[in-house]
């Protein structure tokens, strides 16, 4: 059995994605694009975050407009998200986690201030170990993050678990050599997380139950 699950934190943890197209919405109407539902949102997202864009608008985003959307989606995120919850189950899953006996840490692609501010907020910030964003360039992708977050831990990935929403969840983990479930309730349909092979589940305390299968 694994005895460590790494947690993402947007679209897993923190129910957050009606803020996240939000801020999308108001990034992109600042450069006259159309906004999107969170149809169009999931039918397009992926990492790096600037393909998204990419994908978005059916070409390739000039350097401009990408430091535009880019820092206009944060402004505008950091703004709405204290109005975000998290899921439903999240703190009876890490509960679950924690009377288990496993460790537990948290990996973001966010920035490290906002996510220890907003995890503290919450109040949640007790379960993990380690509390890991960015120090850096957002929109990149997670392997190399992850890496250096088990490495920090001092956990072989062989015996670690990625609970994420995110197909670069699994790439990350696959990179390191973790086991990873997805998480249904973020920012992908489900037949794009269905293609990437993996445990999938719909609530967080049945990803922690396949967690723990693998």
């Amino acid at each position: 059995m694994s005895r460590h699950i790494v947690w993402d934190w947007n679209g897993t943890l923190l129910d957050d994605l009606h803020v996240v197209i939000e801020a999308v919405n108001r990034s992109m109407g600042l450069l006259g694009i159309d906004p999107i539902d969170e149809d169009g949102y999931r039918d397009h997202f992926t990492r790096p975050v600037r393909s998204f864009y990419d994908s978005l608008l059916g070409r390739l985003v000039s350097d401009l407009e990408w430091d535009r959307l880019n820092q206009g989606f944060h402004d505008h995120y950091y703004t709405l998200v204290p109005a975000a919850r998290l899921a439903p189950d999240a703190t009876e899953a890490l509960r679950v986690v924690e009377e288990g006996g496993w460790r537990q840490s948290l990996l973001s692609m966010s920035p490290q201030p906002y996510l220890e501010w907003m995890v503290a907020a919450i109040g949640i910030e007790d379960f993990f170990e380690v509390i890991d964003g960015l120090s850096g360039p957002t929109g990149g992708t997670k392997a190399e993050h992850l890496k250096a977050h088990l490495a920090k831990l001092a956990v072989d990935p062989s015996g670690a678990v990625v609970i994420g929403d995110t197909p670069d969840d699994a790439s990350a983990a696959r990179h390191v050599g973790a086991a990873v479930v997805l998480y249904d309730g973020g920012s992908h349909h489900l037949p794009a997380l269905e293609e990437v092979g993996v445990p999938i589940a719909h609530t967080l305390l049945e990803a922690v139950d396949l967690a723990g299968r693998l």
